[in-house]
């Protein structure tokens, strides 16, 4: 039995940083790095949490989320699942249970897509510390396709975009939905609604799982790409 509370946690070094002799000596010049510990499905496995319970419901509640999507101790189906669980349109879940099974481990579209969004995520971290999850949902869907990235590139600043400088030319459904999906994460304001993105008449299978995968970057941040093709815990 460890000693330590935090034991296997990220919290595992300050706690031991806490626990040093008092009035040791102080240190000079340097820093003190905590390193990121290598987590394995074994050391983030829920059965033994004691906030199993209060999370179960709610998978952004985990104190350990980030550690347990690094070890890909959390399928794409629950949290799939987690983060729709409370709409209940038919088609939508329909489209969900059809995206699940097809999932292949590969978030993006496209190499050319993973290619253009870690691109402009490379050149905005070097400026910006933090970017976050609702800016880094809507760069994931608006380089998603080369068309709307070419329209959309000139009019993206350091922390937002400017929407109303976008023209789009001669855009299809599927183009229209991703813009229209990519301004409603980064506005918060509905510009299209669920029912539409999951009615198949409309929009095609790529477009629906770049808009799905969007919602969940804009939910749990950059960890959620680490996803691997799980289909249970």
């Amino acid at each position: 039995m460890p000693k330590l509370f935090m034991y296997g946690t990220r919290l595992q070094e300050l706690e031991q940083m806490m626990m040093l002799v008092p009035n040791f000596t102080k240190r000079g010049k340097g820093l003190i790095v905590l390193k990121g510990f290598p987590f394995s499905k074994e050391d983030t496995a829920c059965r033994f949490c004691t906030e199993y319970l209060k999370c179960k419901s709610d998978e952004k509640k985990c104190l350990v989320l980030s550690e347990r999507l690094k070890a890909n101790s959390v399928s794409y189906e629950s949290i799939v699942k987690n983060t729709f669980k409370d709409f209940r349109e038919y088609n939508l879940k329909k489209r969900l249970s059809k995206l699940i099974l097809q999932f292949n481990g590969d978030f993006f579209c496209d190499s050319s897509h993973r290619q253009r969004f870690e691109n402009i995520i490379k050149i905005k971290n070097r400026v910006v510390k933090n970017i976050d999850y609702q800016f880094l949902a809507t760069l994931f869907l608006l380089t998603a396709d080369h068309e709307l990235w070419d329209w959309s590139n000139p009019h993206i600043y350091l922390t937002k975009i400017d929407f109303k400088s976008i023209h789009l030319k001669g855009i299809d459904t599927n183009r229209y939905a991703v813009y229209q999906t990519a301004k409603t994460i980064s506005t918060g304001k509905e510009y299209i609604k669920l029912n539409e993105i999951a009615d198949e008449s409309l929009i095609d299978e790529k477009t629906f799982q770049a808009i799905v995968h969007a919602i969940l970057l804009a939910k749990y941040g950059q960890e959620v790409l680490s996803i691997a093709n799980k289909k249970s815990l």
